[in-house]
């Protein structure tokens, strides 16, 4: 029979049956994954607005107005929303009951203004071109030999492969096509004239002389070669965004006013269906992911793109301190209210009044699903004015705690805003001006800066003031609303349903299920490496040794969706019964949150934070971070046509460690990962290839400042030009790098150390810069180290002497500083001023006061400021003696101590943690697991340290010691030991020298390139030293190895005479009672830091000293037992001086009036009895 005639027939009715199945109806688990979220493209004006009318306002807060039988409760201990007392069988209000979001609202009136169009755009669909095959013939196997045989292996990425030689005889030319593994290689000229070099040398006779063609895929190898795309002129400079008034420089030569979004990986996150929050990657070796790769980005990198003059954007919280004070305009008179009601106004002649769009309201304990933070608020606005009587908004604010805190403020952007309202931040020693551009950054938190505050409220200065004042065109518009001050704790409340879709509120609580879903959240440390699933793999590996497995769940598909379609199926879902979910927050600071909860409450629209609709945190989660990125630019030059912040986003770094381990403990280094889409651009024209640029710049900067500065066998891998969501949604030049992998012992034997740290977070700052100078077609000048041989001197009664020099970096030639800003910091005050600056290496004071100062000297050039010196201080005499001479020989930051022995290995941070560089942010809790035989288990580690922020080493101990000196009335100045060393600084013009070398220890990282670091007593200060007490100089030391580290296995010749003549001992084994209290030869009790905390670095095991055989010692200190002796006095005679030696660091003693008393006891001890 004949079918062809019904086989129209057939065709259409099938089309017009699949037209019938309904939109909401579940697609297979294959046809999901096509639907991911993969651009962040606003609803449509027309959705905006039905949806503002429709049952999917529940999803927003409700107005002041709403009462108190309305109020949040999800378990026994539900929270109120006011004070009046509110039965916990109550629920937040849905379509189906009274609209929380009503239109009696006051607030729900308000308009909504946001830049930019809304509308859905049209994607294409990107397909990866074939592949092609590798053919087998004799020619293209001998060239691929000749190739493989020549790579430099530590340029060679893995899996080289030459696909293909075809001669051709006519053009007399070989065409050898290469695998896309050769773009992984750093493509220059010079390589690819090597490349074809080799090719030439191995063609057969018969093809000699041939011109070689080399090229992947449908382009030459020359398309890969590092080069980058300049910016047209009109858009290198971009409009000025957060400036500060009077900068210390202007890196003009620099990055300056470049705009850099950049974010560490992953972070706490809640995982629906199991009612629990957790995090994202596996603890091991000390650390987690989600919080090892923040411990470059916030101390390191985020620092040094600023001091080159960027403004740097991060999606996740930057500020680690738990406490959090928000100061707003609004009050809820009928509500809860949970903003500090300490704003205050003053008018002058333009008044303030109240704007007509929404504004920021913190009127719930904490924020769910859609409920926005920045939607149902309000703000202030006033006209701007050139001169007069000037219109100030005042934020006051009750400081929990001291310490340094993050200022963020917020405002409204509006057509006709102001392009520089002018802030001023009052702080603990001082105060800064900036200025902001309001036609950007409007609705979310703009962040001005961190500054050390005092504890409590002042009604005398505000933390923050704002004024109509402007230098540009008079009769703007400037807008104040919401101040935020610190980092706080996590106030995203999740829950596996959510409250506005999937229950029916009528349906009450099930106290038992509520009390079921608590118990999930008891986290099983196991499950950490189950949700991952990637952490660690099997296969061949093409860069020998051990398997590495990629991460590849950040990798969603390649097909490029219109944004509004899940959210439509999202709010068409059907409601389900069933009892009301419970939500939960953290309970951890919010710096440990990833992403998606710091745009949650920065006030991001939904499809930017959670793309998955409250469905999917962890995909939400490394899915909102591009999103986010383009709803930054959107509106800008970069995406002038996408709703957004009008922020011109110049580049985008994200910055992850990846899996995977060696058993020879070789080293898996450093992977970069791009995406040109096959040779498409970015919608304002760039061209997608620079992404490639960028990755390679970086990832040549990191490769070779690692081995020069560190490990001479540090890996490159490869450049991946790969699909990854991080990599593909930003649409400006963006890479992701991979930088080492987390789980392999060798990788964090550097990982885990400080300084290694720094030499990355330069490296990959210096990148970026790079890449940026390239962009914008501008000289670049690197910005300088911290200075050395930092040294006061008092040249007569109240005038004093700064000295330093500059340290050369032997890595950038340009990174000289050309000036010098000194810094002073008085009394109790918290923060440093700028007191002055000079071209020279010198720097005179007067001192009219007996007051402590403490100065510290910041190098500058074109290319921006260093980070500060360390601190020294001084203090005039009340009676003019002489001062007395504080040396500060505690230079070291370190990782863990760290051991391979026997089958185990690992970090035995127990007995020796490291020092940190000034503080640990990303220390989860001490190794447990060391066999290497437990598989993936090797390295586990606990968590209970995870919210702790561990101090270490501030290089700020001058002026503790000094305050102890202080409080017997004496003056004293201050130097670095290197300083000693070199020369620069008399012993002998000091009575007495105090010592400090807190955990100065002999230190080896890694294999031990550098040599050993830190050594307590280095050869020139230990000759100093003996010179100085041998003609009758008094000393005190306090140090934890202060005598183990002259007597141990790293003791070099002369360090054990020194310990027995000047010292007086002979050796010192070390206390492991962590008893965390000594006592002196009076029975007099002391307190030390002897656990992890956030105030004083730990102190593990200080020396139990042996007095050697032939010294005159007395007992100074013994442990709380009385039996370990932590102190002595050595008399060395009456012609020499006589030496104080505590092995408990002063500075580590807890309280400021104890050390004072040890202090006293130690200065009298040598001073006397001569």
């Amino acid at each position: 029979m004949n079918f062809s005639k019904y086989k129209y027939i057939f065709l259409s009715t099938a089309i017009f049956a699949s037209s019938l199945i309904p939109a909401s109806l579940p697609l297979p688990a294959e046809a999901a994954e096509l639907r991911a979220p993969t651009e962040a493209l606003a609803p449509s004006a027309t959705e905006a607005s039905a949806s503002s009318s429709s049952s999917s306002s529940a999803k927003k807060r409700s107005s002041k107005k709403r009462s108190s039988s309305k109020k949040r409760s999800s378990s026994k201990n539900s929270k109120k929303r006011s004070g009046s007392k509110s039965s916990s069988k109550k629920k937040r209000s849905s379509s189906k009951k009274k609209n929380r979001h009503s239109s009696k609202s006051k607030r729900s009136s308000k308009k909504r203004y946001s830049r930019g169009k809304r509308g859905n755009v049209a994607r294409s669909v990107y397909k990866a071109p074939p592949k092609e095959q590798p053919q087998n013939d004799s020619l293209t196997l001998a060239i691929n030999k000749a190739l493989l045989d020549w790579v430099p292996a530590n340029l060679n990425p893995g899996g080289l492969r030459v696909n293909s030689v075809k001669p051709n005889k006519y053009g007399r030319s070989a065409n050898v096509s290469l695998n896309e593994n050769f773009t992984y290689l750093p493509v220059t000229r010079e390589l690819i004239t090597s490349i074809e070099r080799e090719v030439g040398k191995a063609l057969p006779d018969s093809l000699k002389g041939y011109r070689v063609n080399l090229n992947v895929g449908n382009k030459s190898l020359n398309y890969y070669i590092t080069k980058v795309d300049r910016l047209p002129e009109q858009f290198r400079k971009n409009p000025n965004f957060v400036k500060e008034v009077h900068p210390m420089t202007v890196a003009t030569k620099g990055m300056e006013n470049d705009i850099i979004a950049l974010w560490s990986s992953h972070g706490r996150y809640f995982k629906p269906g199991s009612g629990a929050w957790m995090w994202q990657r596996p603890l091991l070796f000390q650390t987690v992911e989600d919080t090892y790769t923040m411990g470059y980005i916030l101390p390191f990198v985020t620092p040094m793109l600023e001091n080159a003059g960027a403004y740097v954007m991060l999606p996740r919280e930057r500020d680690t301190n738990r406490n959090e004070v928000i100061v707003d305009n609004d009050t809820n008179d009928e509500g809860q209210i949970f903003s500090q009601p300490y704003y205050k106004e003053q008018t002058g002649q333009t008044p303030w009044e109240t704007g007509e769009f929404e504004g920021f309201i913190y009127d719930l304990p904490d924020f769910r699903d859609t409920e926005n933070p920045f939607e149902n608020g309000t703000y202030r606005q006033t006209a701007t004015q050139k001169g007069g009587k000037p219109s100030v908004a005042a934020w006051y604010a009750d400081i929990p705690a001291p310490g340094e805190y993050a200022v963020y403020v917020s405002y409204k952007t509006l057509p006709n805003s102001t392009s520089d309202a002018h802030y001023t931040v009052n702080y603990s020693g001082g105060s800064k001006e900036f200025t902001v551009n309001q036609k950007m950054g409007g609705g979310t938190w703009i962040y001005l800066g961190t500054f050390p505050l005092e504890a409590g409220y002042s009604d005398e200065e505000p933390v923050v003031t704002l004024t109509n004042l402007t230098s540009g065109a008079a009769g703007t518009v400037v807008t104040a609303d919401a101040v935020k001050i610190g980092g706080g704790m996590g106030n995203i409340a999740r829950s596996n349903r959510r409250s506005d879709v999937y229950y029916d509120p009528s349906t009450p609580v099930d106290d038992e299920e509520a009390d079921d879903e608590a118990a999930e959240d008891e986290e099983d440390e196991g499950d950490d490496t189950g949700d991952n699933g990637n952490d660690a793999g099997e296969g061949n590996s093409p860069d020998g040794g051990e398997a590495v497995a990629e991460q590849s769940d950040d990798i969603t598909d390649s097909v490029d969706i219109e944004e509004g379609a899940d959210k439509k199926e999202a709010e068409k879902a059907p409601e389900k019964r069933g009892p009301a979910p419970t939500f939960r927050t953290s309970g951890y600071p919010r710096f440990l949150e990833g992403a998606r909860y710091w745009l949650h409450w920065a006030g991001f629209p939904e499809y930017v934070y959670s793309p998955y609709h409250g469905t999917n945190d962890y995909k939400d989660d490394y899915t909102s971070r591009g999103h986010w990125v383009n709803y930054l630019a959107g509106g800008s030059r970069v995406l002038p046509d996408r709703e957004g912040l009008n922020i011109p986003v110049d580049a985008t770094f994200a910055l992850h460690s990846d899996a995977g381990k060696r058993s020879d403990d070789s080293y898996v280094g450093t992977l970069g990962i791009y995406f040109t889409q096959n040779g498409g651009s970015y919608q304002d024209g760039t061209a997608r290839i620079n992404s490639r640029m960028l990755t390679d710049i970086i990832m040549q900067q990191i490769h070779r400042d690692v081995r020069q500065e560190y490990e001479p066998n540090w890996k490159r891998r490869s450049m991946w030009d790969k699909s990854y969501v991080e990599a593909r949604v930003p649409e400006v030049p963006t890479t992701l790098i991979e930088l080492m992998s987390h789980q392999n012992f060798a990788d964090m034997k550097y990982g885990l150390d400080p300084g290694f740290r720094f030499t990355v977070g330069r490296a990959i700052y210096k990148g970026l810069a790079r890449f940026m100078a390239e962009r914008k077609g501008r000289e670049l000048v690197i910005q300088p180290l911290p200075v050395n041989n930092f040294s006061i001197k008092r040249t007569r009664k109240d005038h004093y002497q700064l000295s330093w020099a500059p340290t050369p970096d032997p890595l950038e030639p340009t990174a000289m500083p050309s000036k010098y800003i000194i810094m002073e910091r008085t009394g109790d005050d918290l923060g440093f001023h700028k007191i002055g600056e000079t071209k020279g290496t010198h720097f005179d004071i007067n001192v009219t006061d007996d007051e402590i100062h403490s100065f510290q000297i910041i190098a500058a050039n074109a290319g921006g400021t260093a980070f500060p010196s360390e601190t020294l201080a001084l203090r005039e005499a009340p009676d003019g003696s002489k001062p007395i001479l504080i040396v500060n020989g505690f230079t070291r930051i370190s990782g863990p101590g760290n051991f391979s022995a026997g089958g185990e290995a690992g970090f035995d941070a127990e007995a020796d943690f490291g020092v940190p560089y000034i503080k640990d942010i990303s220390f989860t809790g001490y190794q447990t697991e060391f066999r290497r035989s437990a598989g993936e288990l090797f390295g586990r580690s606990g968590q209970n340290y995870a919210t702790t922020v561990i101090a270490g080493n501030t290089f700020d101990y001058p002026a503790v010691h000094g305050a102890a000196a202080a409080a017997m009335g004496k003056g004293f100045v201050s130097a670095s030991a290197s300083a000693v060393e070199k020369g620069d600084v008399k012993l002998s013009d000091y009575p007495v020298v105090d010592l400090i070398l807190g955990k100065q220890r002999s230190t080896v990282v890694g294999t031990g390139k550098r040599g050993v670091e830190y050594r307590a007593f280095p050869e020139p200060l230990r000759k100093a030293l003996r010179r100085y007490s041998d003609k009758g100089g008094d000393l005190i030391i306090t140090g934890q190895y202060a005598a183990s580290d002259l007597t141990g296995m790293r003791s070099q010749n002369g360090d054990r005479d020194f310990a027995e003549q000047v010292l007086g001992v002979s050796g010192a084994e070390s206390d492991m009672t962590r008893r965390g209290t000594f006592r002196d030869n009076c029975g007099q009790s002391y307190d030390y830091s002897n656990t992890l905390n956030e105030k004083n670095y730990i102190v593990e095991s200080p020396d139990v000293l042996t007095a050697a055989e032939n010294a005159h010692t007395t007992t100074l200190a013994t442990m709380a037992d009385g039996t370990k002796t932590v102190g002595i006095i050595n008399n060395r005679g009456k012609s020499k001086g006589q030496v104080a030696l505590l092995t408990i660091p002063l500075e580590s003693i807890t309280d400021a009036k104890e050390r004072a008393r040890i202090f006293n006891t130690m200065f009298k001890a040598v001073t006397t009895n001569k």
